[in-house]
């Protein structure tokens, strides 16, 4: 179709939504426009659907969402954005002032009647609206990563058991590929949040580039330190030399942060193991201050705040200087807040976390493991499961080395209870993609749940089951029964870092283990999906049903369609 095709059609769109002054924001996905409507009903639905390129459309609350498909919604959302760049000033110059009016005191009527009538569920509604908006731009960025990320740990697995560091230009390709859309998900998730809630979205890359600077200390390098410190001093303590400390350490499959022994070619001592240099948090006085690598919620606030604060400078900065000083204030101030304010309190949750877990872990008959196998994703939600690493460490080297009665210790559980966490993040996206009627949904689905069966759960959770809420509390449930069973069979590994496929081989070396694990997955994903497919209510065909049709009744009651402002007479 050619350029001004796709003109007239996007105003066909604009015009059919109630016009300019009827929407509130836009924006687009893989497949849809998703304009956000102040007044449903003024929207032609039959023009819409009149269109050549429109295939169908689908509300959640007041957005509209028109599917175009892929190729065509981006040329489309481009023919939209320059209609809409028209000044809101022109645009109500063109409207009667009194037409104008009555149009907002309807508006303000029918939201207010809604919301009487169904508050609660308008403000889910809501919230689910603003994550979809959120996290869609950036999920094919995070699915393709993840099944890069999780073939390569499977490759890495079956090709180097002994987890020895793989150092081939390969192997540092391959990283590059699939760790680079992790490392930086702050990023992402800043730049879309900004946008979404009107600011700048190149502030956001700025801030979102801040808070990821290799200059800050990388919270989870903190914790792999700190857990090896511990081992080194207290394994030097009981009379093991420095070079027995590594061998230990990298035989359970754990990196060596410093210098490795060297030997010569008879196998005599050159150089012994030295610790790497300490990894620590910045201290500004008595602040620590830390990167936010990997993180999603604090990013998500902060980019909400960064919008917001950019647009309450512009209120009061002098047109003359808005383009320098504005960007300059709201990125200065964003960063010191992230740092000296919201950092801060982030580590003392953490540290809480990290005390809360140890004590859960303790809780017997499983209930423990359950515990924690429930809650898991949601502390990665908030970027808090970092500081969890160097207790696994711990438990994996405590499993690894005889224990204080000579006898060899279990090994280490959380590995089951991240696969049972991850696994059921799979099970409720795999659920919502059988019961999609849309095709776009049924492949995100599907995509994110495949993504899940090598470890990662991004996918699943920010483009499938946390905008939708109910397939995230399915899953925590799911995880809850698998890590049960996790616990009460005891099923542990010598190992961490990969999980569900690739985190099988770690269990090859007991059979017993190894069906627990297997168990776990299987208990922990079928829950999930069972819950999911036979109690969640798709959220764009039924809850659209009954809200359409509620709304509809609620327009019959009260003759929105008649309803007409009277205004006193000045007289």
């Amino acid at each position: 179709m050619k350029r001004k095709d796709y003109a007239l059609e996007a105003k066909r769109f604009v015009d059919a939504a109630g016009g300019k002054e009827n929407i509130e924001s836009y924006l687009h996905c893989v497949t849809r426009l998703r304009l956000n409507v102040i007044d449903k009903t003024k929207v032609n639905e039959a023009e819409i659907k009149d269109s050549p390129l429109a295939k169908g459309i689908n509300w959640t609350q007041n957005q509209l969402q028109i599917i175009l498909g892929t190729g065509v919604v981006e040329a489309v959302y481009a023919e939209v954005q320059k209609i809409m760049e028209v000044s809101n000033a022109s645009m109500d110059e063109k409207l009667d002032n009194s037409k104008l009016e009555d149009f907002k005191l309807q508006v303000k009527a029918n939201k207010e009647t809604l919301r009487n009538k169904s508050w609660f569920f308008g403000e889910i509604q809501k919230g689910m609206r603003v994550l979809g908006d959120i996290f869609v731009p950036i999920i094919p960025a995070i699915v393709a990563a993840g099944l890069a990320m999780g073939v390569s740990a499977l490759l890495k697995q079956i090709l180097n058991p002994s987890g020895e560091q793989l150092n081939s230009l390969l192997w540092i390709i391959v990283d590059i590929v699939t760790k680079t859309a992790f490392d930086s998900l702050a990023v992402l998730v800043c730049w879309s949040t900004v946008k979404r809630f009107g600011g700048n979205p190149v502030l956001g890359i700025i801030i979102g580039l801040m808070l990821v600077n290799p200059l800050l200390p990388n919270k989870g390098s903190i914790a792999a330190y700190n857990a090896q410190l511990d081992f080194y001093n207290n394994q030097l303590i009981e009379g093991l030399s420095k070079n027995e400390i590594y061998k230990a350490w990298v035989e359970a499959g754990l990196k060596w942060i410093g210098q490795a022994p060297t030997f010569d070619a008879n196998g005599n001592v050159i150089t012994n193991a030295v610790m790497g240099d300490p990894i620590t948090a910045i201290k500004v006085w008595i602040i620590p201050i830390t990167g936010y690598q990997g993180s999603v919620l604090p990013a998500l606030i902060i980019g909400v705040a960064v919008a917001y604060l950019e647009k309450w400078i512009k209120i009061w900065m002098p047109k003359a200087v808005n383009i320098i000083f504005t960007p300059f204030l709201t990125i200065t101030i964003a960063f010191l807040v992230a740092l000296f304010i919201f950092g801060p309190i982030l580590l003392m949750v953490e540290q809480g976390i990290l005390i809360a877990t140890k004590a859960i872990l303790g809780i017997k008959y499983g209930f423990g493991t359950a515990i924690i196998a429930g809650v898991l994703q949601g502390i990665v939600i908030t970027g808090c499961h970092q500081v969890l690493q160097g207790l696994e460490m711990q438990l994996v080297i405590d499993g690894s080395l005889p224990g204080a009665n000579g006898a060899a210790a279990t090994g280490s559980i959380f590995n089951a209870i991240w696969t049972a966490s991850i696994i059921s993040q799979g099970g409720a996206a795999m659920a919502i993609a059988v019961k999609a009627k849309d095709k776009s949904d049924k492949e995100l689905g599907f995509s994110a749940a495949i993504s899940t069966l090598f470890g990662i759960t991004e996918p699943a959770i920010f483009g499938t089951n946390l905008p939708k809420i109910k397939p995230f509390i399915y899953a925590s449930i799911g995880g809850f029964f698998g890590g049960l069973f996790a616990g009460i069979l005891n099923v542990t590994c010598p190992g961490m870092g990969v999980t569900v496929i690739p985190g099988l081989l770690l269990y090859t070396g007991n059979w017993t283990k190894l069906l627990g694990i297997i168990g776990v997955n299987i208990i922990s994903f079928g829950v999930a999906f069972l819950l999911t497919l036979f109690l969640f209510k798709d959220g764009i065909q039924s809850k659209k049903t009954k809200l359409g049709l509620k709304f509809e009744q609620l327009k019959n009651k009260i003759k929105l369609d008649k309803f007409k402002i009277k205004r006193k007479s000045a007289e």
